[in-house]
């Protein structure tokens, strides 16, 4: 059996945010659109950085778990515990741990690049609080649409490396009624590099997500790239997650 992707929080957030954003009409949130030009701006510099960058991190999620991602373009690998999505030019693999055996399906692949659809199932895999860089520039602009949100910009160190911070408070107003599971805040961090530093968000009803790295270096081990040896491989003609 593949991995049963859960439904991240952060992936309510984006979907809630647009929403009750463009309910409110974006014309009228021009204003607050140019006001967080240069944080959005900043944030998508970075992420093209990123695209071209050969290089391993680790993060550390809510229950102590490392996730690892890399990067060899147009490689690219995010292993878990017992999970791991590795994406080559020739093939794509889902892999999970079936009675200790690790069993992977492998598809042939006619991309040259990850599609949004490769980022999202990375971010399931990753659990609540893991957002692929792209995913929170989305969010950063999802957010600043909200009346009465603010968005607003810091810098910390990260795992020795500097990043670039936008924390959204004030979102409230983009939720439903009886909608716990819209943000009221977060804040996400991007690197200098252009990788994700950092996520955390809190609920209206006070659930927090959050994740962190921890490790980072400018290489990447190819064999990151290939199940390894011992894994079962399962032909099949489209990735299933389940």
């Amino acid at each position: 059996m593949t991995p049963r992707i859960s439904r991240p929080l952060v992936v309510v957030l984006a979907t809630t945010l647009a929403a009750g954003t463009l309910g409110c009409g974006l014309l009228n949130q021009a204003q607050d659109l140019v006001n967080n030009a240069q944080v959005l701006s900043d944030f998508a510099d970075r992420l093209g950085k990123a695209q071209t960058l050969t290089y391993t991190a680790d993060y550390v999620t809510p229950d102590g778990a490392t996730v690892t991602l890399a990067q060899q373009p147009p490689n690219t690998a995010f292993i878990a515990k017992d999970t791991r999505f590795i994406f080559t030019q020739e093939a794509i693999f889902l892999c999970s741990t079936e009675q200790a055996v690790l069993t992977c399906q492998k598809s042939p692949n006619s991309q040259s690049t990850m599609d949004s659809s490769d980022a999202q199932l990375m971010g399931g895999l990753g659990g609540p609080g893991f957002v692929m860089p792209e995913v929170a520039l989305g969010l950063i602009l999802a957010a600043s649409l909200v009346p009465g949100a603010k968005v607003e910009q810091s810098t910390q160190t990260i795992a020795g490396q500097g990043a670039k911070c936008a924390s959204a408070t004030g979102l409230d107003a983009a939720a439903s009624p009886g909608d716990s599971d819209s943000p009221k805040e977060f804040t996400v961090c991007v690197t200098d590099a252009g990788i994700l530093g950092s996520f955390t968000a809190t609920s209206t009803a006070g659930e927090r997500v959050g994740i962190e790295l921890t490790k980072y270096s400018d290489a990447a081990d190819v064999a990151l790239f290939a199940p390894p040896a011992g894994a079962k491989i399962v032909d099949v003609t489209q990735i299933q997650p389940s």
